[in-house]
């Protein structure tokens, strides 16, 4: 018997190690990007606000952002999709990335990649209404049964990345060479919840906690016959603040069809960001640097600063247990937000994402009749008016950017002792991004995205009867 209670103990050990284990190594992948960069973008455009923002959605989901929602799946732009959890859930993602930048005559290539999301999700609190009626078909007594309950999800994932770097030479009065580089990013560690009410709405709210750091660094050069003299301007911005959204979701069936309808509002409280500047000369001499003088060593207090706050609608169709088509429409309110650090007083035009997701065998669980369960596959296009805008002697030109993807899932089912089976799976998504033109003075950017996420389900979390 006591052997038994300690192997018991010893298996539960091991379950939260490996999520104490996985917790350490997603913080360190988010404070990463804050300091360093986690490399998942390079893009002129990150030069601008806090960076590019990434829109960050689990794979499995496509561009459906308010309205996936299932036992083992939910989307984090809508905490009310979390309502229909019902196994707990563990996902990761990452992605590789290969892009192209043309502005001009000029060309420059980029591979990078890095961590997309972290998530956790599992059941908190669940009570079930049972009430007796009389089936005068069957002429038998039965009972209906009504879900009531509470899901939650903790979460990490990259809100913004900062990555670029460019240089202007001139030789008036003198040959030097300026050049400008930044990294880092944002980041949200976040708490969501899902309230079910019966069977057909739910309700959600999170809060989450935004950390990072931003970081522009400008390199003023000047050659002479016997060494290189550098003037090096390192600027950072530590930002902290709050997060948090609200959302709704209702779905229903009608006939063999199934309909769901969801929104989200996201806002930013209490956001602050803590400047620092460093300022020094060096000179070069071969590969021996030497400090010339500290210029600027400062550290500016707090200031208080916006991030766009957004909402979102989605609605879904589903035919019978075989296919869904999903619409989506966010908007972030930039226009209200002001110049933000390096900025220099940029304005801001509102960013809208319009997008369209099909999938085919959407289901998390093997179908009734069917002996395996069948792969997802799902594909999809996202057209965005971002939230820039360039003077022209046309007027002002807005950057666009248009996105294709074609993805699937891997499943991997484990059967039960008690005959009940559990699903995880593995997905694979191949993305096409091209954002900009090369008129005007601009640069044209061409991605192609390789993301790959795992979607583990309670296997990872229950013990095994036998062994």
């Amino acid at each position: 018997m006591a052997c038994c209670m300690l192997y018991d103990i010893m298996k539960r050990t091991n379950i939260k190690l490996f999520f104490i284990a996985m917790m350490l190594m997603g913080f360190t992948q988010g404070f990463s990007q804050s300091a360093s960069g986690q490399n998942l973008t390079f893009s002129p455009y990150s030069n601008f606000g806090m960076g590019e923002w990434l829109g960050t959605n689990m794979v499995q989901n496509g561009s459906n952002l308010h309205t996936r929602s299932s036992a083992y799946s939910y989307t984090m732009a809508n905490p009310a999709t979390l309502g229909n959890l019902y196994f707990t859930t563990f996902d990761f993602g990452g992605s590789f990335k290969s892009s192209t930048i043309k502005a001009g005559d000029q060309t420059q290539t980029y591979r990078g990649g890095g961590m997309n999301y972290f998530n956790l999700a599992f059941r908190t609190y669940n009570y079930y209404h049972r009430i007796p009626y009389f089936d005068s078909a069957s002429m038998q007594k039965r009972i209906k049964t009504t879900r009531y309950g509470i899901n939650s999800a903790i979460s990490l994932q990259p809100l913004t990345s900062v990555g670029y770097k460019y240089a202007i030479s001139d030789s008036t009065p003198f040959i030097s060479k300026t050049t400008h580089s930044g990294y880092g990013g944002v980041n949200l560690l976040e708490l969501a919840n899902g309230f079910r009410l019966g069977s057909h709405v739910h309700l959600g709210y999170s809060i989450g906690r935004v950390f990072g750091q931003i970081n522009d660094q400008t390199i003023f050069s000047v050659p002479d016959s016997t060494n290189l003299n550098v003037l090096e301007d390192l600027k950072s911005v530590l930002i902290r603040g709050t997060q948090q959204k609200v959302g709704f979701l209702v779905d229903f069936k009608w006939d063999s069809t199934y309909h769901s309808f969801g929104g989200s509002y996201q806002t930013y409280n209490g956001m602050m960001g803590e400047q620092t500047r460093f300022t020094r000369t060096m000179e070069l001499f071969g590969s021996f640097v030497s400090v010339v003088d500290t210029i600027t060593n400062l550290t500016s207090p707090k200031q208080s600063f916006q991030l766009p706050n957004s909402f979102g609608l989605g609605y879904q169709f589903k035919y019978r247990q075989s296919w869904t088509l999903a619409l989506d429409y966010k908007q972030q309110n930039w226009q209200q937000v002001g110049a933000m650090f390096f900025d220099a007083q940029r304005k801001y035009k509102d960013r809208k994402d319009y997008g369209v997701t099909f999938t085919l065998h959407p289901n998390d669980l093997r179908v009734q009749g069917r002996r395996k369960m069948q792969w997802p596959v799902r594909f999809g296009a996202v057209y965005s008016e971002t939230q820039y805008a360039f003077a022209s002697s046309t007027g002002q030109v807005p950057l666009i950017q248009e996105r294709v993807f074609l993805g699937f899932g891997v499943p991997i089912v484990r059967r039960y002792f008690d005959n009940s089976s559990l699903t995880s799976l593995i997905h694979v998504q191949l993305d096409y991004v091209q954002r900009g033109t090369t008129q005007y003075g601009l640069a044209q950017e061409k991605f192609f995205n390789v993301t790959l996420g795992l979607q583990l389900g309670d296997v990872w979390f229950q013990r095994r009867k036998f062994d």
